[in-house]
């Protein structure tokens, strides 16, 4: 009867223990959870955990707390650094654009200098020219004036020269016309 009593006692004890078990909820945390993304689970009170993953780092509360607003600090830095990035494109791809336009002004601004320049070289050479003629001008009304002078001087000296013989031929007339009378 004692061995009955014990078997019984034992029986006892495992039914209570497995009622205990059965009352309580047992969750397993799989392998994969270590390679989970995310918020990670949060225990129960009086829970049972089965974990089959290698590593398990428990954090209460406050400190998953400020684990958390440590990591969304990061993630608003992320996001302003992104925002700053992104503006930076905006204003390289503006400059950019504007380099562009600018070479393209200054393409246009050397064709319209080009074509200046084409046509300040014409009127120069078109000026060279006319100053050519006026100084070929000036050269020959200078010969001109010399050929004048000399003529006018010859002019003169022969004028003298009459004046003289005609005042010779006059006295020498004179002298006859006198003479004979």
């Amino acid at each position: 009867m004692q061995k009955l009593v014990f078997i019984l006692f034992i029986l006892t004890v495992f039914k209570t223990f497995c009622q205990e078990v059965d009352s309580l909820k047992v969750i397993e945390i799989p392998e994969s959870y270590s390679n989970r993304i995310g918020e990670p689970l949060s225990v129960k009170k009086d829970s049972l955990y089965i974990f089959r993953t290698p590593d398990i780092y428990l954090v209460n509360k406050k400190s998953f707390l400020a684990f958390k607003n440590v990591y969304q600090s990061t993630l608003d830095q992320d996001k302003m650094t992104k925002e700053i990035i992104e503006k930076y494109t905006q204003t390289l791809r503006r400059n950019i654009d504007l380099e562009r336009r600018l070479t393209i002004n200054f393409t246009k601004s050397d064709s319209l200098d080009k074509i200046v320049y084409q046509k300040t070289q014409t009127t120069l050479v078109n000026a060279q020219k006319a100053l050519d003629y006026t100084v070929n001008s000036l050269e020959k009304a200078t010969n001109s004036l010399e050929l004048i002078e000399r003529v006018n001087r010859q002019q003169r000296k022969k004028t003298v020269f009459e004046k003289i013989l005609i005042g010779l031929a006059g006295f020498g007339a004179g002298v006859l016309v006198g003479i004979s009378l």
